[in-house]
């Protein structure tokens, strides 16, 4: 074996280490070591801008399809208003007969308490020393036997301008003028809760209150849970009771809570939740 053919052996026992072994004919193991690493750094840097191009023309595609056009903003806007305004006055009307519901029960509960206290320390109404009669004198004795029982702002007693009516009447349910101020009227005695409710009362004494199933009672007693502020209507704020001898009732359904009526015995239907007479 010549020299030559030990070399050609001892190359091919060799492994490749380097990929120099790759350059390409014609030129040096340098050379196409940096061809090779340019070729690969150019392939790599393509396959990466497409990618990245691909992906954000995508994105664009999507967003642009979930925009919305300055005309299609506008039109949703107007239909949310109308709806708004169709259904917003029936939202409040309802809150507001919520609000007054709640009102009319706490003061029948508050009413009912202080009947019951009163009768505790001086025994029943017909037993009061209370004058005969719907008069001043009546009505100021009768409320000086059930003021300890209950919390009160102001007391104006059988005085005006406790009540804060001025001029203006109370109204019946339909409309029309009650024709009564009971702010200047001193058979009424008036007073104002602790929690803005307006009350005034009158005495129905002598053979009426003696008897505990008279729709007269002893005394009517009249509250306005909005105080002043309007609509100051028998029947939407203002309702009447009865206090008779051993309880406090609300008026009777006589027929007359109806839009079209007087609204004197909506008290009842109201305690049971509800003021649904306003829209028959």
């Amino acid at each position: 074996m010549n020299i030559e053919e030990q070399k050609a052996r001892g190359q091919e026992g060799k492994p490749i280490s380097s990929l120099n072994t790759l350059a390409p004919c014609g030129r040096g193991q340098g050379e196409g070591s940096k061809s090779l690493h340019k070729t690969l750094s150019r392939i790599c840097m393509f396959a990466y801008c497409s990618l990245t191009n691909s992906t954000l023309s995508q994105r664009e595609r999507v967003n642009s399809k979930a925009a919305f056009t300055l005309a299609e903003v506008l039109i949703t806007l107007g239909i949310i208003g109308v709806v708004a305004a169709m259904t917003l006055p029936s939202l409040i009307q309802k809150h507001q007969e919520r609000v007054t519901v709640n009102k009319v029960k706490k003061f029948y509960s508050v009413m009912s308490q202080a009947q019951l206290l009163a009768i505790k320390d001086h025994g029943y109404l017909d037993e009061w020393d209370v004058p005969d009669g719907t008069t001043k004198e009546s009505a100021e004795k009768f409320m000086s036997y059930l003021k300890p029982y209950l919390k009160i702002a102001r007391d104006c007693g059988t005085s005006a301008g406790c009540l804060e009516y001025s001029q203006t009447t109370v109204k019946y349910l339909n409309g029309t003028p009650r024709n009564l101020n009971y702010d200047t009227n001193n058979k009424y005695y008036k007073l104002i809760l602790n929690d803005g409710t307006y009350m005034w009362l009158r005495t129905v004494t002598g053979a009426y209150c003696a008897n505990p199933e008279s729709k007269e009672s002893c005394a009517t007693v009249w509250i306005d849970v909005n105080g002043k502020n309007p609509p100051n209507t028998i029947g939407r704020d203002i309702f009447n009771f009865g206090i008779n001898k051993n309880n406090v009732r609300p008026t009777g359904n006589n027929g007359d809570c109806r839009l079209n009526g007087a609204g004197w015995s909506c008290a009842e239907y109201v305690l049971q939740g509800n003021m649904d007479y306003l829209k028959k």
